[in-house]
């Protein structure tokens, strides 16, 4: 584990602009579903991307989700995970950013920070993270640790 690992939040607007990124990083892109992809910049340490949609959105306890609404599912969790594991210990900063960088983005940021136990408390300070988002990208990281882990 590489606990020397940066986070960076953004939304759309500053991704499309281009970020200046100190150390080798990839992006996680989330955006809303139907929207148009965004166009990332890459710089000199740019090493890749993953790209997602699913509303900033929790589920409602005893309703019936609307087809408008789409929840990030168990299966984004996995292949978020899967790309940061890939990543890990050959980038300095993961980023990741969705449409106004307040709430999804920081939430996936707290969940991976938290299984893999790295204080994110300043990164996160003004955010409001999703917390359907957050404990879905706990439950799958832990799973996907201790299947890792030697008996």
């Amino acid at each position: 584990m590489n606990a020397r690992m940066q986070f960076m939040v953004a939304g759309r607007s500053e991704i499309e602009r281009g970020i200046v990124v100190r150390t080798p990083y990839v992006v996680i892109s989330i955006s809303d579903p139907g929207s148009r992809r965004p166009r990332i910049k890459s710089a000199a340490g740019f090493r890749g991307a993953i790209y997602l949609q699913f509303h900033d959105a929790e589920p409602l306890p005893a309703a019936t989700p609307t087809a408008e609404i789409v929840l990030m599912t168990t299966r984004q969790a996995r292949r978020i995970w899967r790309f940061v594991a890939k990543n890990l210990n050959n980038v300095g900063t993961l980023v990741v950013h969705c449409e106004q960088g307040a709430s999804r983005s920081p939430a996936i940021v707290a969940g991976i920070a938290d299984v893999l136990d790295i204080d994110v408390s300043e990164v996160l300070g003004w955010t409001q993270p999703n917390q359907f988002i957050v404990d879905l990208m706990r439950s799958v990281g832990r799973r996907i640790i201790d299947e890792r882990s030697p008996s």
